[in-house]
């Protein structure tokens, strides 16, 4: 189902607007700072609950207390508020007629977005790429965030206790320490799990999608660099052990030196690491590999076509990249922002001109 309009009063420098969207390609247009990936972000929110940008605060207009999104979806509407209460923000969806804080999973609309930062990231810093592997799987798995956020909480208490370790008895030190770390091997055993799980259909498909943007025959094949990279029955076992192994170090740093939030991602093209040997156009390729695979799996996980968000993309992309990301869309109902396209991109394309 396609989304047909969205209305925005009071979200960040739209103060009272409406745009139309066509059922396939729609172009917004206009120099930077006119509102163009506002658009898309509260699209996203609405359909997903969360901004891809950062704070929901940031996202009420400057010296108002009260944001209102409406997104006409067929012949259904979906609201959304952001509203400014004693220094919080409160969010409040309306969906079906049904009030709530969140957008529930069964209520979260297929989507995948394109960002220019994430076709870098093969250069960036392993934190970035965790998360962009994270992501994906997140919006494939509802339970996976949940799993994420338990993780950051009991590691965040660990690095607390491993602090108290001249503070307090040992044996009290290790007895509290022991509770930590078997949440942590449990929580973290599962997100290795499915980490493992996703580079090893990645990467029975990477290649091809890869191939094909090339024209011609090229081998990706995406590598996990951490403690663990066997899936195995008893990854939480390997885990725990090795974070005892490492208590007495981890209290010298500060910190837990072992688990997930730790490990990497290296991507090699041809047998060769790509952050090492390839070019910038090679680079930019295997992350819209990555991208296209991410709109193949929405759609067989949901069975829906996902919605597709390009926001600014075009900026990183030579004219062949730009036609291949095109024909590979073609069907899929798509939201782009640009400063400017070439006019056999924007052939028979809803144009909305921020300008």
């Amino acid at each position: 189902m396609s989304i047909r309009s969205i209305s925005l009063q009071n979200v960040r420098s739209h103060e009272l607007t409406t745009y139309n969207f066509a059922d396939t390609i729609t172009v917004i247009l206009g120099p930077n700072g006119t509102g163009k990936t506002t658009i898309l972000e509260a699209v996203y929110l609405l359909l997903r609950g969360t901004s891809f940008r950062g704070r929901d605060r940031d996202m009420i207009a400057h010296t108002q207390t009260r944001s209102l999104m409406k997104l006409s979806i067929g012949d259904v509407e979906r609201r959304g508020e952001l509203r400014l209460q004693d220094s919080r923000v409160i969010k409040e969806f309306l969906i079906d007629d049904k009030k709530s804080a969140r957008v529930p999973a069964p209520k979260r609309y297929p989507i995948v977005l394109f960002e220019p930062d994430e076709l870098r990231l093969l250069t960036s810093t392993p934190q970035r790429r965790r998360d962009f592997i994270d992501g994906i799987i997140a919006r494939l798995s509802p339970t996976y965030s949940a799993v994420l956020s338990r993780y950051q909480r009991a590691l965040t208490q660990r690095n607390e206790l491993l602090k108290q370790y001249e503070h307090m008895t040992q044996t009290d030190w290790e007895a509290h320490l022991f509770v930590w770390d078997v949440k942590l091997s449990e929580l973290g055993a599962s997100i290795v799990k499915a980490r493992l799980n996703f580079l090893e259909h990645s990467n029975q498909h990477l290649s091809r999608i890869y191939s094909d943007m090339a024209s011609s025959q090229h081998l990706v094949i995406a590598k996990y660099v951490g403690q663990l990279t066997v899936v195995t029955d008893n990854l939480q076992q390997l885990l725990l052990d090795r974070l005892q192994a490492q208590r007495s170090n981890d209290a010298l740093r500060g910190y837990t030196s072992i688990g997930p939030h730790r490990d990497d991602i290296t991507v090699f093209l041809n047998g060769h690491p790509a952050s090492e040997a390839a070019s910038r156009g090679e680079l930019r390729t295997i992350m819209l590999a990555f991208k296209l695979l991410e709109v193949e799996l929405q759609a067989h996980h949901t069975g829906l076509k996902p919605l597709i968000l390009l926001d600014d993309v075009f900026s990183e992309l030579d004219t062949t990249r730009e036609q291949h990301l095109m024909r590979s869309l073609n069907g899929y109902q798509t939201l782009i922002t640009a400063t400017d396209l070439r006019k056999d991109l924007t052939h028979g394309a809803t144009i909305i001109n921020l300008a």
